[in-house]
């Protein structure tokens, strides 16, 4: 295995690569420079012929508990402006996941909220373990826009407001029901799982899957 060092970890097998989130303590929960190597790892993915599947997933117990609001290590360059939000920020880690030509999927536990719930909705599929749980969170944490993209586009207008304006947590069972998983998996398979669809995908017709994502 091919593996980098610190919050960002990559591993690259047979057409295979695993993305991890590495910052365990704090549920993965994401930091500027984080999103940042995070997109150049995706960047490198979309450049090599050899990268057929993609697996994003997180360290530990939880996939993403969103972006990390702890004021020092947040703003410890200033309060970035809206531009640089979207340039720097996650959505800038979404629109390079939803625009990546070959197939994107995430291997879910625990908490995936705030801008985690996002990072998962933005994969091409979804294997979340039943202790799955998702929140468009942002709201109760005096924030707006995140997930307002991709949600309706799951479970509809209505809804997506609905989620949106309560911020409550979805757990696994009703996740699926919903739309927002492709499926539900005890935790003793959700590797295999997860693994048989990203290798399943490395078969198939990576142009036409690009295709089928751009269109």
């Amino acid at each position: 295995p091919d593996m980098s060092t610190g919050m960002i970890l990559f591993e690259k097998e047979a057409g295979v690569w695993t993305i991890t989130m590495n910052r365990e303590k704090k549920l993965n929960a994401l930091l500027p420079e984080m999103i940042v190597e995070l997109c150049d790892v995706l960047e490198e993915a979309r450049r090599d012929h050899a990268v057929r599947s993609i697996v994003l997933r997180g360290a530990g117990r939880s996939f993403c508990a969103g972006d990390d609001l702890h004021p020092e290590e947040r703003f410890k360059y200033g309060n970035p402006d809206l531009q640089t939000r979207l340039t720097v920020g996650y959505a800038r880690l979404v629109t390079e996941i939803v625009q990546m030509r070959k197939p994107v999927g995430a291997m879910v536990r625990g908490y995936a909220v705030g801008a985690g719930m996002d990072l998962a909705l933005a994969c091409d599929f979804r294997f979340a373990a039943p202790d799955t749980k998702m929140a468009a969170i942002f709201v109760k944490r005096g924030l707006g826009g995140g997930c307002a993209y991709l949600l309706p586009r799951y479970v509809g207008f209505g809804k997506a407001t609905e989620l949106l304006l309560l911020g409550e947590m979805v757990e696994a069972d009703e996740a699926l029901r919903l739309g927002l998983v492709t499926g539900v998996v005890e935790e003793a398979a959700l590797g295999d799982e997860t693994y048989a669809f990203a290798r399943k995908m490395a078969k198939a017709a990576t142009a036409a899957i690009g295709a089928i994502k751009l269109a």
